[in-house]
């Protein structure tokens, strides 16, 4: 088949990592992919560098009918059975474009996030009319779109987001952040990963923070992760008197080493969280989690038994918790590995992609009945 992904987003978080991952294994399968990115981006690097076929162009809701044309040129030359889109705003600019294009391609939208979507009409239109199928990242928000938008469920398909636990494995090993962080060797280390803005919670990870080193000494934070609050984050760390304690450690592409340096990983998210990739790269390392109970965390994060749920935007819960996790360890071990079984059993990488190849060629067989298909593979 002939893929085209599109993402418009300019920065770096689980969506990009999982249209990427899409990207890379549905190349590896024999398919011909090209994946559309914004200009620029750090996606567009990204792909580059892993050897994908790459276009950049400038996607954005002010130059729609300019981004419209572009991409409808691309489908004229690439003649994809499937676009799939993954940004509210490449969705439009690659909706329109498909239903424009004499090759009628597949269009397929991915709902990362947790969000609530509009019950206005322009939602109703892009999901019901320029979509042909639509997947989520977990039942909470196609259960959602159900209930609260009243979109058709059978044309919604919840397919989670998967994690490579080889690829995971190898990368975990040799972690050097300890040694970076000059930590002595009692320390606990607790840590989060994610972009820095407000909906992640990170200002309630700092304060927890302070309130968790009142009952425990020997704990270290650190936050890796950059974004438009990151200024404010630093700010908050100075007010409460945490600069030697709470280390920012910026964007970083060793995600699965700092996993494998800390003790507890920390999910503070306060809202619009479909179900974290930080979260199954930390479960799938066996490692005791703390969350809160937002969006699609819960399917993860069985409470007591793959780890520990706390309200969101609650620092005195997140910091009771943590406690729990460093001083029962026992429980704490046996939720890190209860949490790796779930991993392998339901969110690996393979599970993911043989669940969207099977959802590709389903969505063909359907809606375009013909020998017009392009098996570029055996």
């Amino acid at each position: 088949m002939r893929i085209m992904h599109t993402e418009s987003s300019e920065g770096l978080g689980g969506q990009e990592f999982r249209t990427l991952a899409e990207s890379e294994s549905m190349a590896r399968r024999g398919h011909d992919v090209l994946l559309v990115t914004q200009i620029d981006s750090q996606m567009e690097s990204l792909a580059r560098n892993a050897g994908l076929a790459v276009e950049p162009i400038n996607m954005n809701r002010w130059t729609l009918p300019c981004g419209v044309h572009m991409v409808y040129k691309l489908i004229d030359r690439f003649s994809p059975d499937i676009v799939h889109t993954h940004g509210s705003t490449d969705t439009w600019i690659a909706g329109i474009a498909a239903r424009l294009a004499p090759q009628r391609p597949i269009l397929i939208r991915t709902r990362h996030k947790a969000t609530p979507i509009s019950t206005g009409w322009l939602s109703r239109f892009l999901y019901e009319k320029l979509a042909d199928r639509i997947i989520t990242t977990g039942e909470t928000i196609r259960n959602a779109m159900h209930i609260q938008n009243g979109f058709d469920q059978t044309r919604i398909f919840s397919i989670p987001t998967g994690v490579d636990l080889l690829k995971l494995q190898n990368g975990s090993r040799n972690s050097h952040l300890r040694k970076e962080l000059s930590l002595p060797a009692d320390a606990i280390l607790v840590g989060m990963v994610g972009f820095l803005r407000f909906e992640k919670g990170v200002l309630y990870f700092v304060d927890a923070a302070k309130h968790l080193l009142q009952s425990v000494k020997n704990c270290w934070f650190c936050i890796a992760g950059d974004g438009p609050i990151k200024e404010k984050v630093r700010a908050r760390i100075r007010e409460l008197g945490l600069e030697n304690r709470v280390h920012l450690l910026g964007y970083r592409e060793d995600v699965p080493q700092i996993l494998a340096a800390l003790d507890v990983l920390v999910l503070p998210t306060t809202g619009s969280e479909g179900i974290s990739q930080v979260l199954l790269q930390a479960l799938g390392l066996e490692k005791p989690v703390v969350a809160t109970d937002t969006g699609g965390t819960k399917e993860v994060v069985l409470h007591g038994y793959t780890g520990l749920l706390v309200p969101p935007a609650d620092a005195l819960a997140l910091a009771q918790s943590v406690e729990q996790g460093i001083k029962d360890t026992y429980t704490s071990k046996q939720m890190g590995i209860n949490g790796r079984r779930l991993i392998e059993k339901s969110y690996s990488l393979d599970h993911m992609i043989e669940a969207t190849e099977r959802l590709y060629r389903t969505a063909c067989s359907e809606l375009r009945p013909s020998p017009t298909i392009h098996e570029s593979f055996s």
